[in-house]
C-alpha cells in the first residue's frame, strides 16, 4: 500500500471524525431550543459554507447547470430534498437518543438503503448474482447490530427515572428522549438520508459535466453537491420556521450570553463542510482503492467517534454493564455490516 493510498486513508478516517464533531457542539447550546442551533448549523453547513467552497474552487458552476441534463439537476434536487427531510429527523433523532446510539442506527439504515435502492433500480438483472448477496448479507448484519444497540438503549432507560425521559428534541434532556419514539425517528431518518446516494447516483451527469468542462475531480463534486444541499436545507427551513412560530423561540437568537450559541452553530457548520470535503479529498488521494475502502472506512470512524464522543459526555452514564456490552456489540456488527456492504457495492461495479 503506497503512501498516496494511506494518506488517503488518514484523510478519510479525519473526515468521518470531522462529521462526528460537527452534531457534537450542539449539546451544548442548552440556551437555545433544537431549532436554533439546527437551524444555523443547517444553514452554515448546507448554504453558506458550500456556496463559499464553489465561488472559490468551481466558478464555472453555474455554467455547468445550464449544460447539464435537466433530469440530472431535478433528480440531485429531488432527492436531495428528500434527503433533507432525513436531516430534520436526524436532528431531533440525535436529541432523543444522544450522538452514539442516534447516528449508530442512521448510519447502519443509509448504508443499507443507499446500496440496495439503486440495484434493484439500475441493475434488477443482478439481484441474484453474488454480490447482491454479499449486500443482503450485509444488510441482515446490520438489522442483527441495531437489535443489539436498541436492547442497550432499552436497558440504558430502565435506569432513569419517568421524570427524566422527555417526548422531544428537548437540549436540556440530551440524549434522554424516549426511546421507543427515537427509533422511529431514526429509522425513517436512515432510510430517507439513503437519498443522498441516490441525489449522487442520478444526478451525476452534473458531475460529468463538470468534468468535461475542465474542472477538477473534487471541484466537480462540490458542484453536484451545491444543488443537493440547497433542497435539503429547504425541509430544515420550514419546519425550523414553523418551530419558531409556534414556540415563539425566534426571540431566542438575541438573549444575552448566547454569542458561544452563534459560534457553536458556525462551527458546526465548519466542520461539516470541512469532513465532507476531506472525504473526497481522500477517495481520490486512495485513487482505484477509493471505491472499496472510502466508504467503509469513513462510515466506520463517523460511528466509532460517535459513540466514543457519546460516552465521553456522559450519554451512557448510569447504565448497567450490560448496556455497554450490547451497544459495543452491536457496534461491531454494524461495522462489520459496513464492509460486507461496500465489498459487494465494489463487485457490482
Amino acid at each position: 500500500m503506497n503512501l498516496s493510498v494511506l494518506f488517503g486513508l488518514a484523510l478519510t478516517v479525519l473526515s468521518g471524525t470531522l462529521m462526528t464533531c460537527a452534531i457534537v457542539p450542539m449539546k451544548f447550546a442548552r440556551r437555545w431550543r433544537w431549532e436554533n442551533i439546527w437551524l444555523l448549523y443547517i444553514g452554515f453547513g448546507q448554504v453558506v459554507f458550500p456556496l463559499l467552497l464553489v465561488f472559490l474552487t468551481a466558478p464555472k458552476a453555474w455554467a455547468v447547470y445550464g449544460s447539464a441534463r435537466h433530469s440530472a439537476l431535478v433528480a440531485a434536487a429531488l432527492f436531495g430534498f428528500g434527503w433533507g427531510v432525513g436531516n430534520v429527523l436526524s436532528g431531533i433523532g440525535y436529541t432523543m437518543l444522544g450522538v452514539g446510539l442516534g447516528l449508530t442506527i442512521i448510519l447502519g439504515l443509509a448504508a443499507s438503503a443507499g446500496s440496495l435502492i439503486p440495484l434493484a433500480v439500475l441493475y434488477p438483472e443482478r439481484l441474484a448474482s453474488t454480490p447482491a448477496v454479499a449486500l443482503y448479507f450485509g444488510v441482515l448484519l446490520m438489522i442483527a447490530g441495531l437489535v443489539l444497540c436498541f436492547q442497550g438503549g432499552n436497558l440504558r432507560q430502565a435506569q432513569r427515572p419517568r421524570e427524566e425521559i422527555s417526548d422531544g428534541a428537548d437540549l436540556g434532556a440530551f440524549a434522554k428522549g424516549n426511546l421507543r419514539t427515537g427509533v422511529i425517528i431514526c429509522v425513517a431518518s436512515g432510510i430517507l438520508s439513503s437519498m443522498l446516494n441516490l441525489a449522487f447516483t442520478f444526478g451525476d451527469d452534473v458531475r460529468i459535466t463538470a468534468l468535461r468542462s475542465g474542472m477538477s475531480g473534487s471541484a466537480a463534486v462540490t458542484t453536484l453537491w451545491l444543488p443537493i444541499f440547497i433542497f435539503g436545507f429547504l425541509p430544515t427551513l420550514v419546519y425550523c420556521l414553523y418551530l419558531f412560530m409556534r414556540n415563539g423561540s425566534w426571540h431566542a437568537f438575541g438573549q444575552p450570553e448566547t454569542g458561544s450559541h452563534w459560534f457553536i452553530g458556525m462551527l458546526m457548520g465548519l466542520l461539516f463542510v470541512t469532513g465532507l470535503s476531506l472525504y473526497g479529498i481522500g477517495s481520490l488521494r486512495m485513487g482505484t482503492m477509493g471505491p472499496v475502502l472510502g466508504f467503509p472506512v469513513y462510515t466506520s470512524a463517523m460511528v466509532l467517534s460517535a459513540n466514543a464522543a457519546g460516552f465521553v459526555t456522559g450519554e451512557w452514564r448510569g447504565s448497567p454493564r450490560v448496556a455497554y456490552v450490547y451497544e459495543l456489540l452491536g457496534i461491531l456488527l454494524l461495522i462489520t455490516s459496513i464492509v460486507v456492504i461496500a465489498t459487494g457495492n465494489s463487485r457490482m461495479a
